[in-house]
């Protein structure tokens, strides 16, 4: 598919903030038909298949299908909550700036303009993250087990991905990429 990144963005848009002609469950699903026709408006030699390729080889696990329906596992600034398992790992990461990570440290991790806070699992996918606002990201970390136990609900969105609505300040700490040094505050 020649347009893959410009489609695979658009579906993104569609089923994260804006499924305009479509209708959407709370779980956040469409009807795989109903996307395809609103993407042949566009990309008129665009299939199924291309559809289904796009989510299968998306490294972040963006998307779902299941049952005809397909939907944004994560992301959405519309009134949708997908049901996600519980997160199990220990550790969980997030890529910020200085400025932001200060904030953070201070009240906590809060969604803004989305409806969940973003999570990674590995401190690399996280600098990735940081790299998108600032050339020297910083990196928290989160407390999955105690925060878990203190009822902070953190969800697996994919293998890369973790969602969560909002994790106070108690359960994050500071780690620089480059020191590697852990800093409780």
């Amino acid at each position: 598919m020649k347009d893959r990144t410009k489609a695979s963005k658009q579906i993104a848009y569609l089923l994260r903030h804006n499924p305009v002609g479509m209708k959407i469950s709370k779980e956040g699903f469409v009807n795989l038909n109903e996307l395809l026709e609103k993407l042949q408006e566009r990309w008129t030699s665009l299939s199924k298949k291309d559809i289904r390729e796009l989510v299968e080889t998306d490294p972040k696990g963006r998307y779902e299908i299941k049952n005809q329906k397909i939907r944004a596992r994560y992301g959405h600034s519309i009134n949708v909550n997908p049901t996600l398992e519980k997160a199990q790992e220990g550790t969980l990461y997030h890529g910020t700036t200085s400025k932001a990570a200060q904030k953070i440290l201070e009240e906590g991790l809060k969604s803004k303009g989305r409806q969940k806070v973003h999570l990674s699992n590995s401190v690399e996918d996280a600098i990735e993250v940081g790299k998108r606002r600032t050339d020297d990201p910083v990196i928290l970390e989160i407390d999955v087990g105690t925060a878990s136990k203190a009822g902070v609900n953190i969800e697996r969105a994919s293998d890369k991905v973790y969602v969560s609505d909002n994790i106070p300040s108690q359960f994050i700490s500071m780690k620089r990429k480059k020191s590697n040094l852990t800093r409780n505050h």
